[in-house]
């Protein structure tokens, strides 16, 4: 079996036929589809097994919903492909969208992670000209990494959209996710962990998805989003990155608790309690953080300068007066400070 598909679903049932179809659809065949549901109360088990039962479709029912990163994990315990790719639920993928992926990553022995062109929709077309990168708060920067004319280019991360990942290289990184992470930014873990590990990630557009967005989480509430993605962004760089670093950083996440704080106020999108939770959670599982650390620090091979290069030290992607001011003084601050972030290298 050259490649394995995982794909995780949290009543997404309204999602899978299109998604499950598209991959019936693929022009390279050589692959199996590894089902995993999070006890889903949707039907959406139910609808594979009566529509789907065939040999290369494993269907896995979590009796609790395990979440993005651990639904991921029990999934990549049954793989049996060289070749692992996560794969959203809620996803079109175009009929040579494996095939793309495969010539990309067999393409450099130094790859080890492919990303597809996710085309996310409400998201303009402009921002697809370019890669973007993570910020120091892991949000993310819009249109930094160059697209070369074959359609390929170096990147910080992949979406965990739609990516491939050598078994090998996930064997060697001691798997792919914390089952703790739960939701959101896992992806950002992963290829942390694989940049660390001296890793080349890629982008390839010769793999098309189109992505609707909200099918993974199959929740809808924007806190219960908010305190995951606030959380594991931070903690990232908290797990990552060197003492050294992290003195340097506890302004940035001052800074970040007083900036959403205030847009908690105006938009729904913010929960100062959930805020207050997430920051509560890393003072309080220190131990926790320490212990995943001297983990990591087994597997890295490159320092956290080369690392930080692929990192942006803007907050925002806007260009208005306040988005322009605040990212002025982060880039400052960063220079001032030697943290060397992407735009210090340029």
């Amino acid at each position: 079996m050259k490649a394995s598909v995982i794909i995780v679903n949290y009543n997404g049932r309204s999602f899978l036929r299109e998604c499950i179809d598209s991959l019936m659809k693929q022009t390279f065949t050589d692959f199996e589809i590894i089902f995993v549901d999070n006890n889903s109360s949707d039907g959406s088990y139910e609808f594979m097994k009566e529509n789907y039962n065939s040999e290369n479709i494993s269907l896995i029912r979590s009796e609790i919903n395990l979440g993005f990163a651990g639904g991921n994990n029990l999934g990549f315990r049954h793989c049996k492909g060289e070749l692992i790719v996560l794969l959203n639920n809620d996803t079109v993928t175009d009929e040579n969208w494996l095939k793309g992926l495969l010539e990309c990553i067999e393409s450099d022995e130094k790859t080890g992670i492919v990303q597809s062109l996710v085309i996310t929709k409400g998201i303009p077309m402009k921002y697809y000209e370019k890669n973007g990168t993570i910020n120091l708060l892991g949000h993310n920067i819009m249109s930094v990494f160059e697209i070369d004319k074959n359609g390929r280019g170096e990147i910080f991360q992949a979406n965990g959209c739609s990516l491939m990942i050598r078994k090998i290289l996930a064997d060697e990184l001691g798997g792919l996710f914390p089952d703790e992470y739960f939701a959101y930014s896992e992806d950002t873990y992963l290829c942390l962990k694989a940049k660390f590990f001296g890793t080349k990630i890629m982008h390839t557009s010769a793999s098309i998805v189109d992505h609707f967005g909200g099918g993974a989480s199959g929740n809808k509430d924007p806190s219960f989003m908010f305190f995951y993605q606030e959380r594991n962004r931070l903690m990232n760089f908290l797990l990552f990155f060197s003492g050294k670093f992290i003195v340097k950083y506890i302004p940035v996440l001052i800074l970040n608790f007083f900036l959403k704080s205030a847009a908690s106020v105006v938009s729904k999108k913010y929960s100062f309690s959930k805020l207050v939770k997430a920051y509560f959670w890393l003072m309080k599982n220190q131990q926790l953080i320490r212990e995943r650390r001297k983990s990591l620090d087994k597997i890295k091979r490159v320092n956290e300068d080369e690392v930080l290069k692929y990192i942006s030290g803007k907050l925002f992607n806007g260009d208005n007066v306040f988005e322009r001011g605040f990212n002025f003084i982060m880039l400052l601050y960063c220079k001032v400070t030697g943290i060397h972030i992407l735009e210090n290298k340029r």
